[in-house]
């Protein structure tokens, strides 16, 4: 992974936490002349804000979307609590640091989690499944209008589709990971591929330029994970730990690429990264993959 990638990489995370870590003020909106609950709503505004500047395929934003839904849920438990047990202060302090509690371990484990870059989701979430779907969604008829050639857009919505199918099996297969490190590289190339898919779909015309990369590497990521995980299941042979090396390896390559082209989109670079694509199928030819 470059030294670019890294620092990427390592913004995420910071802004990921930060996300989780904003849920704390839920307690200091205690000194507001409001209700608790209700008070504890505004804590919403940091990671809600949050999730509004960061890009919507990102890690951060992905979490921010997590803390927002954790402090819905931190309302919730203590309005129910508190229309409870409001009459009686012992049980109401009872429950609500009972609450408290439960907010520390659940808070604990997404801070864990987005220190070693993993997706952390809170218990029955489903804020993200509904902001992914409004912002993935495709209008294909409006879409189709933006291409002269019917073909064209055809082959477009295949290669949107397939690339869709790629990223949850790659999803999928970085769960089944051992190797820490290579599950950072997959989500960081996971990251990069959700960036790329924005930018096809903001700008369909651009998939001219990337065609090269959808027809051979969305594929050929998915081909190296199962490579890995065969080889990693099957023997821990001097030999087996060469080759994940070099999975490993080139996988960070891949990422590398990957990173071009979503960059390279944004001019009329299209000779050089074909070049470079091309440069990059030859390696991974050349190493028997």
């Amino acid at each position: 992974m470059t030294d670019v990638q890294l620092e990427q990489n390592q913004e995420e995370k910071k802004w990921a936490r930060r996300a989780h870590l904003s849920t704390l003020l839920t307690y200091p909106m205690a000194l507001l002349p409001f209700p608790f609950y209700f008070s504890s709503l505004w804590a919403m505004v940091y990671p809600f804000v949050m999730w509004l500047s960061r890009n919507k395929s990102s890690y951060s934003a992905k979490q921010s979307l997590e803390a927002i839904y954790l402090q819905a849920l931190l309302s919730l438990g203590y309005f129910g609590f508190g229309t409870k047990f409001g009459d009686d202060r012992v049980l109401l302090v009872f429950s609500y640091v009972f609450m408290a509690f439960l907010h520390v371990i659940f808070l604990g484990l997404a801070i864990y989690r987005t220190t070693i870059g993993k997706p952390h989701h809170y218990p029955f979430s489903f804020f993200p499944f509904l902001f992914s779907g409004a912002t993935t969604k495709e209008n294909w008829n409006e879409l189709k209008k933006k291409f002269e050639d019917k073909v064209e857009f055809s082959e477009y919505k295949t290669q949107m589709e397939k690339l869709d199918a790629f990223r949850l099996s790659t999803e999928q297969d970085a769960k089944a990971l051992t190797d820490t490190n290579l599950q950072s590289l997959c989500n960081e190339y996971l990251h990069s591929l959700s960036d790329l898919r924005v930018k096809l779909a903001e700008d369909p015309l651009s998939y001219r330029k990337a065609k090269q990369f959808l027809n051979y590497f969305p594929e050929t990521v998915s081909k190296i994970l199962s490579q890995y995980i065969r080889v990693n299941q099957t023997s821990n042979t001097p030999d087996a730990e060469k080759r994940k090396a070099e999975l490993n390896s080139l996988l960070s390559e891949v990422i590398k690429t990957t990173e071009q082209v979503r960059s390279k989109l944004k001019a009329d670079e299209t000779l050089n990264l074909d070049v470079e694509i091309t440069a990059m199928k030859k390696n991974i030819e050349f190493g028997g993959y």
